[in-house]
């Protein structure tokens, strides 16, 4: 038998002690939240008050529950939720992972020579001033919405859920509901907003252009929105009566996509077959790294795009040293290898949950695309998935493996991962132990 004292494991533990803690609070949420559906007397099944409140708490605008048939109260609680779920997501990306030196890539964007976009010295500090911004920005989404014809009760609880990326509505038919130009622009504007990243967003009020002009991030995240607006809206043009209604509508789309919201203002699941993948693409690279978005992120795709030249250029020139650079800086190997197993990752999840809703029910359409939207946080999708996003068209099996997708997706799956196998760990040692 082999010496306990031999047995070594890959993470720190005060790490470990902090991921632990973000896991089990965020689960602890999830169980809060559910006993407030179930006190509510408006659910009854206890798989779904805790499928609702995942959606809520991860931001994702999947739903069991008919909005319209709510409370306000209770509308304002799902639309909290998600408000709290962005914050949480904002914290742990930019104040957490930093804090214990994990994969700090997620709380910077790229400036200039590789200058961290720092927003105070202290974690302490930093929380309050996100918190502050966060609030802010959720506040200037209000306003706007009122500004545009929306009632305040709508425009609060619509800003709650557009800041945090969140998705949920008061309506079945999401912002259709409305029937507004005016709404829509605004709307389409704020997602594209809460999909960038704070630092981004600090640039933007103090109006550094060349800080935004420097970030390769932000360039590339600025054309995954234009170049499928202009694509979008021409597969579409025949077919939703052309001129403004179909740019917008496409621009709202597409924002609502790579943000990773999932609001609606159509049905793009019965579009033609070329936007639908192109926006399924989307959802499945979601936002900026340092926002309250979910799926891949920009920033991994860029570095992904980097490896990829890097080896190409080795494969012609194998003594040659080529760096991955980010806005004009290096890349450290480190964070390189994290955006390797990262993608392993997030490609194992994809897939098994593919597998699971496609074993419980769920056509092949509906499977494919209901893993990538519930694990990039976004919640619409295709097939019996499309339109209002009503997650209860599947089995309560199948929802189930959503209902873990949603969860790793929001936690970046890493701290799921680490928590699990340092658990499992553990039992091994106490198991050589005796």
């Amino acid at each position: 038998m082999s010496d306990p004292s031999r047995v070594r494991f890959p993470w720190h533990r005060s790490a470990v002690r902090v991921l632990t803690t973000v896991v089990a609070a965020a689960a602890a949420s999830v169980v809060v939240s559910s006993i407030v559906y179930l006190a509510s007397g408006e659910v009854s099944r206890v798989d779904d008050a805790l499928f609702e409140s995942m959606a809520g708490l991860t931001t994702t605008s999947l739903t069991v529950l008919d909005p319209e048939a709510l409370p306000n109260w209770l509308l304002t609680w799902r639309a909290l939720t998600q408000w709290l779920g962005g914050a949480g997501a904002l914290l742990f990306a930019l104040v957490v992972v930093p804090t214990f030196g994990g994969q700090r890539r997620l709380s910077e964007v790229a400036e200039g020579r590789g200058r961290r976009a720092v927003l105070a010295s202290t974690w302490l500090h930093t929380s309050r001033r996100l918190v502050l911004a966060y609030v802010g920005f959720t506040a200037v989404i209000i306003v706007a919405y009122a500004a545009a014809g929306m009632g305040m009760f709508d425009a609060a609880t619509f800003g709650l859920t557009t800041a945090s990326t969140g998705g949920f509505a008061n309506y079945r038919n999401s912002f259709a509901h409305f029937d507004s130009a005016a709404i829509e622009w605004v709307g389409a504007w704020a997602m594209g907003l809460a999909g960038m990243s704070v630092a981004a967003l600090v640039w933007i009020v103090r109006g550094q252009v060349q800080a935004l002009w420097r970030s390769t991030e932000v360039k590339l995240y600025a054309g995954l929105i234009l170049v499928p607006t202009v694509l979008v809206s021409a597969w579409t043009w025949q077919d939703t009566g052309g001129g403004a209604d179909t740019i917008r509508q496409s621009f709202f789309t597409v924002t609502s996509a790579i943000s990773t919201t999932g609001f609606r203002v159509t049905d793009w699941g019965h579009w033609v077959t070329a936007p639908q993948t192109l926006l399924l693409m989307l959802i499945g690279i979601g936002s900026m790294a340092g926002s309250a978005g979910g799926g891949f992120r920009v920033l991994r795709v860029i570095q992904l795009l980097g490896i990829v030249r890097r080896e190409l250029v080795l494969q012609l020139h194998p003594r040659a040293v080529v760096q991955v650079k980010v806005s004009g800086a290096a890349a450290s190997e480190a964070s390189l290898t994290r955006v390797h197993n990262f993608q392993i990752l997030w490609v194992l999840a994809a897939s098994l949950g593919v597998f699971g809703v496609a074993s419980l029910g769920g056509d092949l359409l509906t499977a494919i695309s209901g893993a990538i939207s519930a694990l990039a946080t976004t919640g619409p999708g295709l097939g019996e998935l499309s339109g209002f996003a009503d997650a209860t068209v599947l089995a309560a099996p199948a929802r189930a493996v959503l209902i873990a997708l949603m969860f790793l997706g929001r936690l970046s799956i890493y701290p799921v991962v680490v928590v699990v196998g340092w658990g499992v760990g553990e039992v091994q040692r106490m198991r050589l132990k005796q």
